[in-house]
């Protein structure tokens, strides 16, 4: 597939990295020629120096037939502008960000239909989405939902106390209506884990990262099997007034939660109070340990850092965690920076680049796939798939199905008619059944041919 990128920024250059790497022909368009050189020197990607507003420019590259043009700048009227001049050359398929989250109301105006945009991204939304979904599910890893709602995933790490480390998964009697989908382990090589797409014979040990897949009522409660507890969370400051944090605390304020605001810009202090009337906004720095004390940061439920710099956010998490806080999330733009979260204390990652990939990726594969949660790195993805009627699974039940297939390839669900079913190995894959499979980024070309 020949996809078109605009913007070389720091979303721009993950997705085109990410992208190239799954054998797609990238194409990526800035003004800045010094973050296209950059690019093309760590990716087998080809670069045009301009604008995504040129009309020639966007013209020029009809020769190469691409199937798809992502907006990614920072700015959203480039963004709406490049995908309305795409779409009138040719382009099949736009896709836009947007940070102004007015654009995606359509109560008065359809943004999509004026701008000829297929789908709408918003980064900053999602990982605000992402952080509120974590603070719902204190405990987690990991939570995502699947199938309108109905199917759920949600990541644990398993208490040092767990006794049935010695039973495989075949005979851990889980609860009806869940199943493990994958598990993550501590390897042999230091600060490294493994992944591990699980059988029945597998076993969970203490300290493992256990991902379970599941009807949302039964996820739900999952947490009893292993004896972890929840705590309902009632006060959560949020640590800078980006886009991401002003986003999150509009989510919470809904949710009447005591919410306070620290950013250390007076002005942004100024439009933040504005904007978040039920919201105390501080104006101070967050790296100072002897205010986050007086402001008695330990007995918050949750502290969130979203400022736009990932060292602050770390700094910051760091100093609340030493001020007695036990719920940390820090939002993260550069992914290397993630094997150091469990080493600092910090309890839960987001990133913007993650959260857009996914969106992205599963608008690529639209039709069949309809969204899609990448793991640890890109080591293991969540795929909920759509079932053709000429698929080539149709009517083979999954005990003949399995060996048939990688063993790092799982069938966790399947949705028919609205029922949801675990996938053992009596069930058959019906015409229009939506599916959720976890495997690994390097099978994704095969789900089309699976499904």
């Amino acid at each position: 597939m020949t996809i078109v990128i605009v913007g070389a920024g720091d979303i721009g250059r993950y997705i085109a990295a990410l992208l190239s790497k799954e054998q797609h022909n990238i194409v990526l368009i800035d003004k800045n020629s010094k973050a296209l050189e950059t690019a093309a020197l760590n990716m087998d990607i080809a670069i045009r120096h301009g604008s995504g507003t040129d009309w020639q420019l966007l013209d020029d590259l009809m020769e190469l037939s691409p199937n798809l043009l992502i907006a990614l700048t920072d700015d959203d009227e480039t963004n709406l502008v490049s995908c309305a001049i795409a779409k009138h050359l040719g382009y099949p398929r736009t896709v836009c960000r947007v940070r102004d989250n007015r654009y995606l109301n359509r109560t008065r105006l359809d943004f999509a239909r004026i701008f000829d945009v297929d789908y709408f991204l918003g980064p900053e939304l999602l990982v605000a989405d992402d952080i509120l979904k974590y603070m719902l599910s204190p405990g987690s890893l990991f939570v995502e939902n699947f199938s309108h709602g109905a199917v759920q995933m949600r990541t644990f790490t398993v208490p040092a106390k767990w006794r049935k480390f010695d039973q495989p998964l075949s005979q851990l009697n889980l609860p009806a209506g869940m199943m493990v989908g994958l598990i993550r382990r501590a390897s042999t090589s230091p600060n490294k884990k493994e992944v591990i797409f699980p059988h029945g014979s597998d076993f969970i040990l203490p300290g493992d990262e256990v991902t379970f897949i599941g009807e949302t009522e039964v996820i739900a409660e999952a947490h009893h099997f292993f004896g972890i507890s929840q705590k309902v969370v009632h006060s959560v400051v949020i640590v800078g007034g980006s886009l991401t944090g002003l986003n999150l605390a509009k989510l919470l304020e809904q949710r009447n939660m005591d919410i306070r605001i620290i950013e250390k810009d007076y002005a942004q202090c100024s439009f933040l109070a504005d904007q978040l009337p039920k919201c105390s906004i501080i104006n101070h720095d967050p790296t100072d340990y002897a205010f986050l004390l007086s402001e008695k940061i330990g007995r918050t439920d949750v502290l969130a850092a979203c400022t736009g710099c990932d060292e602050v956010n770390l700094m910051v998490g760091m100093l609340a965690k030493q001020a007695g806080c036990q719920d940390i999330v820090a939002m993260l733009s550069n992914t290397s920076y993630m094997p150091l979260v469990s080493q600092l204390g910090l309890n839960y990652t987001v990133s913007p680049r993650i959260s857009a990939a996914n969106h992205i990726l599963s608008q690529i594969l639209s039709g069949k796939v309809t969204s899609l949660v990448s793991l640890y790195d890109n080591q293991a993805e969540i795929i909920e798939v759509n079932v053709s009627v000429d698929s080539k699974v149709v009517g083979i039940p999954l005990s003949e199905l399995g060996p048939m297939l990688p063993k790092d390839f799982l069938i966790a669900m399947i949705q028919n008619r609205g029922r949801i079913m675990i996938a053992h190995g009596n069930r058959i894959i019906s015409p229009g059944d939506t599916v959720i499979v976890i495997t690994t980024p390097r099978h994704m070309q095969e789900l089309e041919k699976i499904f």
